[in-house]
């Protein structure tokens, strides 16, 4: 794979989102501020699928002031001022954290008349499985003095508002007698949309379009009363807007016509009356955003816009992703119909994402013309710069896909995959999180993060597997990694002040869990599920790998120990003592029960239950991590489960706790045989990361799926060894160990500055070249020589 695409030829990078949040990083107006209400249209009936469009226009005379709204919207809304596009959100959360932006319009009005305009979007019984939801409704609000004139009140204001009747919400079909939409199951993503054009309202957007027939809004509910809410409890949004850059969409591939057009790069693609037509796009690359299609003529055209990470071949396999020859797109589609006038544009109401596009057109008595397609790619607004070279192009191309995947998957909240569920899972994000901090030197996804899960909590202690969420999926386990986040968030920053904050919490979810546990030390079966990969093979527990609910589990267990000793740390360091004792006694009752009653002397292995009928890498690797195993054994222990294929293999998931325990006892010749099921992605032309093994019994699913990015991360942790020493990089030490490789050039990104290393390896020979930012003091560290680093860019050889 060619440096990945030579920085993928087919991106173009203009951003066409200037608009910024104003209350980022730090409020500056919040709710107190807020004086509107939620208003609806006046036929909504509850939460049917429906798109409502919303209309106010007012006058300007001084384009001087500020002009500043908070906004939101239930279920999803995009904002236009005077026909051009501002953002969308509002940014997910639940209903008692309910998030609403804030805007300076001012640069997007002119003197004398504007109009704002908003599209509501309620998705239907089927929305996305994150989506919490009360009511079809917005709030608008003015904050600075002259914005006040555009408040929703559902009274007196002027805000006008119309059902668009072109919009029906296109359910996914994954289940059921039907054929389905996709392979490999559950599917929590939004529905897809269906558009008759022939009732869509043009330039309903826009200050010229005549909305004297639309209706006055309707008064939904109050934004805050009785000490709270009636409906929403609002907070402001804390992370920035979402990008809007325009990505240009590559060429079509293959064609049912003889020849292949050009489209989309160059010229129209015409499609002539009474025709039917199927053409493949090939992106390269799979990406993610909001695609534009503009066309015209075609009257009462059919179009279907079909969208999928990979192709299938005729029994589901995927194989090598650039090979499309009798392979089919199997995803998700948009469905329009024409109306016939020239310029007509459709842009999905939910993110899309994508490798391949697959267009089936049927024209009827005219012929329909393509004149554009193109993707507004979405991301977060905050910069991902870190970047990695090796001498090994193998590992280039490993970090390329594991970053693609951390970028598109780091949007409002951390995104468990683009395409299936785009949920943010507790599992899933402690690994996204410490990703996407070494690609952007920024944690406020993660603080978000762990504060989400905060408030999913359960009577019982339960984090919610995923948050935020309608539903309740609980698997006690990520209660467990809830705590383990914290604690990776200390040991980067120091802050004591963080574990304040969650004490309460940590307690709670430890106590719940203890509950879980038998006369044996370890843990009972419950009517939840102790998630811990996707194992495969006789022994598959649908996520452990037992088939009795993982009663007796010894890695489950071992979680329990890990989030213990975890515990334990975070309340010495607040001087909690006498609770940071009770844990880690708690911990070493639990490891010596694990040791006792599933190490098996012969194998010289932990087995995952006492009937030691059942041996995983799972169970031994936590047993290194948590010290269940003497600390002078654990190497062998590695070594062993590395090289023994008979046990139950960590899949791309579990493999980050796999690089973990080869960090702990400091094993980089293991590293490259740990990575290998990585090469597989490189060697099948895959652009992003696997969700989980492929087997003949079930085909992956998701090909976007950031739990399996590890890799990426310990080139820059381990390999490189660029860690915090203090005060999330206040100081670092930088000890290269390479592995297998020769020389290490990249750039990490920090909350201090940005770290740019060359480091090259002869023999016990070690040069380098390190730019340290300024404020920022470290050592580098090898053979066991330690070297103070300087500010600036300074070379060092050390023998």
């Amino acid at each position: 794979m060619a440096r990945f695409y030579q920085l993928l030829l087919f991106i173009i990078t203009i951003s066409v989102q200037a608009q910024t949040e104003i209350n980022y990083p730090e409020v500056v107006y919040g709710k107190e501020d807020i004086g509107a209400s939620w208003v609806s249209h006046p036929d909504i009936k509850g939460g049917e699928d429906t798109a409502v469009l919303f209309r106010n226009t007012f006058e300007v005379d001084d384009l001087r002031p500020d002009f500043i709204i908070n906004i939101s919207a239930d279920n999803h809304y995009f904002l236009y001022v005077n026909g051009q596009f501002v953002t969308h959100g509002p940014q997910l959360s639940d209903i008692q954290h309910y998030k609403y932006e804030t805007l300076n319009l001012k640069n997007y009005l002119k003197k004398g008349k504007n109009v704002i305009a908003v599209k509501v979007i309620n998705f239907g019984k089927r929305r996305f499985l994150g989506m919490q939801s009360i009511f079809t409704s917005l709030m608008v609000n003015g904050v600075s003095y002259g914005a006040k004139i555009i408040n929703t009140t559902g009274f007196k204001d002027f805000w006008v508002c119309t059902i668009d009747e072109s919009y029906k919400a296109n359910e996914v079909v994954w289940r059921g007698g039907e054929e389905t939409a996709i392979v490999g199951g559950f599917y929590a993503n939004n529905p897809t949309d269906f558009i008759d054009m022939n009732k869509y309202p043009t330039g309903w957007e826009t200050l010229g379009y005549n909305d004297s027939d639309w209706q006055k809004v309707e008064f939904f509910e109050n934004a805050s009363s009785m000490g709270g809410s009636i409906a929403y409890l609002l907070e402001p949004r804390n992370l920035p807007l979402l990008t809007w850059d325009k990505e240009a969409i590559g060429n079509i591939a293959r064609s049912s016509e003889k020849e292949i057009p050009e489209f989309p790069i160059s010229g129209d693609l015409v499609i002539p009356a009474h025709q039917k037509t199927i053409f493949l796009i090939d992106q390269k690359y799979v990406t993610n955003g909001f695609p534009e299609l503009i066309f015209s003529k075609g009257k009462d055209a059919r179009i279907k816009i079909k969208y999928a990470e990979n192709l299938f071949g005729e029994d589901n396999e995927k194989g090598d992703r650039n090979n499309i020859q009798n392979k089919k797109l199997l995803g998700y589609y948009d469905s329009l119909i024409s109306n016939g006038n020239n310029s007509q544009k459709f842009i999905p109401n939910w993110m899309r994402t994508f490798r391949f596009v697959e267009f089936e057109i049927e024209t009827k008595d005219q012929e329909l013309v393509l004149e554009s397609f193109i993707n507004y790619r979405s991301r977060t607004n905050i910069a991902s710069a870190a970047s990695f070279t090796s001498d090994n192009e193998m590992y280039n191309n490993i970090f390329d896909i594991c970053k693609r995947t951390v970028d598109i998957c780091t949007q409002d909240y951390f995104l468990s995959d683009a395409y299936y569920e785009t949920m943010q899972y507790v599992g899933d994000t402690k690994i996204h999180a410490l990703l996407w901090q070494a690609m952007s030197g920024n944690l406020d996804h993660t603080k978000n993060a762990i504060e989400q899960f905060h408030q999913s909590r359960d009577a019982d202690g339960n984090i919610l597997g995923a948050y935020p969420l309608r539903s309740t999926f609980i698997y006690p386990t990520y209660s467990l990694v809830w705590v383990d986040m914290i604690a990776d968030y200390y040991n980067l920053t120091d802050d004591t002040s963080f574990i304040e904050k969650y004490k309460d919490g940590i307690l709670h979810t430890l106590a719940g869990f203890e509950k879980n546990m038998n006369e044996l030390n370890l843990v009972n079966e419950t009517k939840y599920r102790y998630f811990i990969d996707w194992y495969s093979g006789p022994n598959d527990g649908k996520g452990t790998a037992t088939k009795n609910n993982g009663k007796n589990s010894a890695v489950v267990s071992l979680h329990y120990v890990h989030a213990l000793q975890n515990a334990a740390k975070l309340f010495s360091v607040i001087g909690e003592t006498n609770t940071a004792e009770k844990y880690q006694n708690r911990a070493n009752a639990i490891k010596k029960s694990v040791f006792e009653l599933c190490y098996d002397t012969n194998r010289q292995l932990f087995a995952e239950r006492p009937d030691k009928t059942v041996y995983d890498q799972h169970t031994n690797i936590m047993a290194i991590l948590t010290d269940a195993v003497d600390e002078s054994q654990q190497k062998a222990l590695l070594t062993k489960i590395l090289n023994d294929p008979d046990l139950l293999q960590a899949t791309y998931y579990y493999r980050f706790y796999l690089f973990q325990a080869i960090q702990k006892v400091d094993a980089p010749e293991m590293f490259d045989l740990a990575q290998k099921p990585w090469e597989a992605m490189i060697e099948n032309h895959m652009t992003t990361t696997l969700e989980r093994f492929e087997s003949e019994k079930k085909p992956t699913r998701s090909e976007v799926h950031p739990w399996s990015a590890s890799p990426a991360y310990f080139y820059f942790n381990y390999l490189a060894g660029i860690k915090s020493v203090k005060n999330d990089f206040e100081e670092v030490m930088i000890a290269p160990v390479f592995g297998k490789l020769q020389s290490m050039d990249g750039l990490l990104p920090t909350s201090k500055g940005n770290i740019l290393f060359k480091l090259r390896k002869s023999k016990n020979k070690l040069s380098a070249e390190i730019t340290l930012p300024e404020k920022m003091k470290g050592q580098l560290v090898w053979n066991g020589t330690r070297t103070p680093l300087k500010q600036g860019k300074i070379k060092y050889t050390i023998k």
